[in-house]
């Protein structure tokens, strides 16, 4: 008998090869521009003059888009003889083929493709015959997809686990408690979980045998690769694992595949202990496999009702629902499922033991009215729609040109969810339901068709008049041409023929179609602009791009996401910048602002605009940073413990080679999230996990040093070695056991490796580790040396004026002269030994103080403070531009062992370079001064001092002179004498600063300081003083 059936399907799938394709015979061509319209001849005539005419205003020679069109046009008088005749046995034909077909659920082999290719170009010109049938082939076709995505999705979540059924029961729970509400048909597909379960097995087997073939037609034909790699890898990485032995060859297709330079990369975020544990959705790139389904018209969206009284109403359509009344079916079926309650969540209220609770009788009783409500809401839903009216014809089912085009995808999902649990119960159900579906189904494929138009054709989709129109058809004409020579010479889809052969529909329904998803995104942004996520940064903004060149009506708020988005996406780049400076900033909100603020300030005074619009909202941005990072550092403390990676680091201390695979992905988190994180420097955390890092990060560094040695011999392994031989000879000499332990192996028992492999095994490891930094260093260095190139003009800008701003000032910018002790020299005559010996650290941005030299009653011009500030600024950018250029030249530190890199080297070389900081000559005054002095003192006489830890302060002399006021005239070679006043606090003492008691509060006393100024930047080194003269 099942050979009889196997026959039975050969001959159908042969006599299905044996269609005529639409695309041979202009009949059905005819049909589809003429629609009903081709039935009367006068009419049809009439109609086909007007589409030749239009059609060769825009292409003249009639040969652009489909060479079928020349002929009909250049003899179309004749055309429309007999076509009657030929569309109506054609219609005839294709009802009588259909009217089986679509009696029962479609077979296993059968493919919809021709057969809804017909109905598309029939049915507009024999609506009463093909309408009923065309629609319930589409929705038996459309279902098809929707449960072949739902099965694939399964299939994907459970690879590894579909040897047998049993195996797959075991994991299909844990699988549709977290992915069962992403569609309708995963909640069907887990309400019968045993059942799933052969089929999934079932197809598992053949998705092996399927594979294996391909695989190995794609190994042996070097063309087809570049073609099928990705899709292949794809599969061997989701299905390998279900099929028996190693026949798949998928490991020598990835070696094949990346001789292309093709490389699949495994579905799933990136390792980040701070983030939770990947969904299941994420590891099978559900989002992704959605938007591939989309390609064939199958939008999916994740909106199912799942509340009891929809999985009740589901549940009773079941043929073995037995019962006289929708209550006895509900008791009978749901009886059935509190047996298996594990595998049914969403139930689990209505079941007690393995029968009935009491809310679960009560709920059956109820159902038939709570059925009665939500089928009045749906059908209000389906009418307002204009989805179904009952009083029209072929029994309210619409024809496939009668269908809304105004859906949304979120409309879509809703509806569907309702025909997919109610259309049996509701009246007029199932007649509804087959417009609902037909019409997101149309969506769906007309979206494909649409999306590719729209994107060849921006700036074009908003017009009205004839000039418009006709350019508009006109470039219409050259896009379709284009897009058919991509596709070797045919269209990629049946739609997007349609629109091609018919230019002025086109353009109407493109602009229409543009016009509805401007509506739908302007709601979207309604609701999400002012607070977007990352994810809606990514989708509304790309949308807002396509659809704001045919559009002003969204301007206003993708500028309102657009500004929200940039905050957020400098939120996040500031974030990540200040868990890189290793601080406490971001562990309390205080902290944070406190910082923000005075980071803010530098910023601006530097004309740092990065973070400009943080730094207006300085709470608010806190908050977000704040809030983020300290739920990072719960969800961190949750891994380490789930992970147990502390107990592995400690059981494999001496195992070098394990530490460098896990410390190397754990540590860097723990040093960036510890200072803000207190709860990781307790216990069994980051603290345990650095004291078992250590021995690895201790080789980590000698290995760098290495590394910087054998420059220049890293690009082969033979060189190496025979460098790394002689080094380690030398390094025998010594007694440092670190250092000869790079050559040696430390591992304990008989599985010591001999020096010479030690030696091979390092010089491997050190040459693998460059060639991943050639790979990888030639971008970023490109990127990081434009961007330093640009910087460093900008510099120079700034330095020339902030020259011009001294000079315009009069400020004098002075660097302060050390001795060999690095002490400031004193200005006095009475110390001026080697006054003339240049400061030997006069160049440099060493240790930087910017003084304040205050005149009493003396205001500080404009100028100056534009002076002083352009000042800090430049300093500011030449001490941030220095530490790139150190950090650029070490990673070029290879450039001998890859070439790829050497370009980019000395571009970076040449800028930096020629960096120089802004010219500051030594400022010394020597004078040779007659003073006199008035000095008022108050002397207090030395009483016995205690050090708080019970020493003496030592003193110099035993009493203590505090100047008051000094009075100083000096007296130059010139006419002119300067008056300075000094706040100065001086005193005779010169101890180290201690605490000392003489009857008060303890206090710390230190030597004479100069007045340190606040707000003010501090540079290395330099000292920055206004001099404010007082003519005598």
């Amino acid at each position: 008998h099942s050979l009889a059936r196997a026959v039975a399907r050969a001959v159908k799938r042969r006599a299905q090869q044996v269609v005529k394709s639409v695309y041979d015979d202009e009949d059905y061509l005819l049909a589809l521009i003429l629609k009903e319209d081709a039935m009367v001849e006068l009419q049809c005539k009439e109609r086909l003059k007007k589409y030749c005419e239009n059609l060769e205003e825009v292409d003249k020679k009639l040969n652009k888009i489909y060479p079928k069109l020349k002929d009909i046009c250049e003899d179309k008088d004749k055309k429309c003889t007999s076509l009657k005749t030929k569309i109506t046995g054609k219609c005839q034909t294709h009802k009588t083929t259909l009217n089986p077909i679509v009696l029962k659920a479609l077979e296993e082999n059968y493919d919809c493709k021709e057969h809804e290719r017909q109905c598309l170009f029939l049915e507009g010109a024999c609506p009463s015959v093909l309408i009923e049938d065309c629609n319930k082939l589409r929705n038996l076709c459309y279902q098809r997809k929707r449960d072949e995505v739902a099965e694939e999705v399964l299939l994907r979540a459970l690879h590894g686990d579909l040897e047998n059924t049993t195996e797959c029961e075991k994991k299909i729970k844990n699988v549709c408690q977290k992915i069962g509400q992403e569609s309708d048909e995963l909640t069907m597909l887990c309400l019968d979980q045993k059942k799933t379960c052969v089929n999934l097995v079932k197809k598992g087997k053949s998705k092996c045998s399927t594979l294996e073939k391909e695989v190995e037609g794609t190994i042996k034909n070097n063309d087809k690769q570049r073609e099928t790699c990705l899709l292949l890898l794809e599969q061997c990485y989701f299905y390998r694992r279900n099929c028996k032995g190693d026949k798949l060859k998928c490991d020598e297709l990835g070696k094949k595949c990346q001789e292309q330079n093709i490389v699949y990369i495994p579905p799933g975020p990136d390792f980040d202990p701070t983030r939770p544990e990947a969904t299941v959705a994420e590891d099978i790139e559900l989002e992704d496999f959605y938007k591939k389904a989309a390609k064939d018209g199958v939008l999916i969206r994740r909106f199912t009702l799942r509340e009891t009284t929809a999985l009740l109403a589901l549940l009773i359509q079941d043929s073995s629902a037995t019962g006289s009344d929708n209550k006895e079916k509900c008791k009978k079926a749901l009886e059935k499922k509190c047996k298996t309650l594990q595998e049914h969540e969403p139930l689990k209220s209505l079941c007690k033991g393995s029968g009935l609770s009491d809310d679960g009788t009560k709920k059956c009783e109820e159902l038939q009215n709570d059925i009665d409500k939500t089928c009045k809401i749906f059908t209000s839903k389906v009418i307002n729609s204009r989805l179904f009216d009952p009083t029209k014809g072929n029994n309210g089912i619409l024809g496939w040109g009668g269908l809304p085009t105004f859906l949304s995808n979120e409309e879509c999902a809703r509806l569907e969810s309702y025909c997919f649990y109610y259309k049996e119960a509701c009246p007029d159900g199932k007649k509804a339901c087959v417009n609902v579906r037909a019409a997101c189904y149309k969506r769906g494929l007309d979206a494909r068709a649409n999306k590719v138009l729209q994107e060849n054709m921006r700036g074009l989709l908003h017009g009205s008049n004839e000039t418009w129109l006709k350019k508009f058809q006109q470039e219409l004409v050259k896009v379709c041409e284009k897009l058919k020579e991509e596709n070797k010479g045919s269209f990629s889809n049946d739609e997007l023929f349609v629109l091609c052969v018919q230019p002025t529909k086109a353009a109407r329904l493109l602009t229409h179609d543009h016009q509805m998803r401007v509506i739908f995104l302007r709601q979207q942004l309604d609701q999400k602009r002012d607070f977007p996520t990352n994810k809606d940064c990514k989708e509304l903004g790309r949308k807002c791009q396509d659809l704001g060149k045919d559009s002003n009506q969204i301007q206003w708020p993708c500028h309102t996401l657009k500004q929200q988005c940039d905050r957020l996406g400098t939120t996040e780049i500031l974030k990540q910048v200040l868990l890189d400076e290793h601080k406490d900033t971001l562990r309390t909100h205080e902290n944070c602002v406190t910082y923000l603020k005075e980071k803010c300030n530098k910023w601006s005074r530097r004309g740092d605009d990065r973070f400009t619009f943080v730094c207006v909202f300085q709470n608010a941005t806190c908050e977000l940073m704040v809030k983020d990072v300290q739920d990072r550092c719960e969800v961190f403390k949750e891994n380490i413990q789930t992970s147990e990676i502390v107990e592995f680091l400690k059981n494999n201390k001496n195992e070098i080679r394990r530490l460098e695979r896990n410390c190397s992905s754990w540590y860097p988190y723990c040093n960036r999230f510890s200072p803000n994180c207190p709860d990781l420097t307790k216990g069994d955390t980051c603290a345990k996990i650095k004291e078992h890092c250590e021995p690895f990060y201790e080789r980590k560094a000698l290995e760098d040093a290495l590394k910087v040695e054998l420059r220049g011999k890293l690009n082969k392994k033979n060189k190496c070695t025979t460098a790394l031989k002689g080094y380690c000879t030398q390094l025998g000499k010594l007694n440092n056991e670190s250092i000869k332990n790079l050559c040696k192996d430390s591992t304990q028992g008989n599985n010591k490796n001999a020096e010479d492999k030690m030696v091979e095994e390092l010089c491997k490891k050190l040459v693998e580790e460059v060639e991943q930094q050639c790979k990888v260093l030639p971008v970023e260095l490109t990127v990081l040396e434009k961007s330093l190139e640009k910087d460093v003009k900008t510099y120079k800008e700034l330095k020339k004026e902030a020259k011009k701003a001294m000079e315009k000032s009069n400020l004098v910018l002075s660097l302060v002269k050390k001795n060999e002790s690095n002490v400031p020299k004193n200005n006095s005559e009475n110390n001026n030994e080697n006054k003339t010996t240049p400061s030997k650290r006069q160049d440099t941005t060493e240790h930087v103080k910017i003084l304040r030299r205050g005149i009493k009653d003396v205001s500080v011009t404009e100028l100056e403070v534009e002076a002083f500030d352009l000042t800090a600024n430049v300093f500011g950018r030449y001490v941030d531009l220095k530490e790139r250029c150190k950090k650029l030249t070490s990673d070029c530190g290879i450039k001998d062992d890859c070439k790829e890199i050497k370009d980019v080297c000395e571009k970076i070389q040449g800028v930096c370079s020629k960096l120089e900081p802004l010219k500051v000559k030594p400022h010394e005054i020597k004078t040779v001064t007659e003073t006199n002095i008035t000095t008022v003192t108050e002397t207090v006489k030395e009483a016995e001092k205690t050090v708080g830890d019970g020493e003496k302060c030592k003193s110099l002399s035993t009493t203590d002179t505090w100047v008051t006021h000094t009075s100083t005239h000096t007296s130059t070679s010139t006419t002119t004498s300067t008056v300075t006043s000094r706040i100065t606090l001086t005193s005779t003492r010169r101890c180290k600063p201690t605490k000392c008691t003489t009857g008060d509060d303890p206090e710390d006393v230190k030597p004479s300081e100069g007045l340190r100024m606040n707000g003010w930047s501090i540079m290395k080194g330099v000292l920055l003083a206004m001099m404010i003269s007082v003519m005598i």
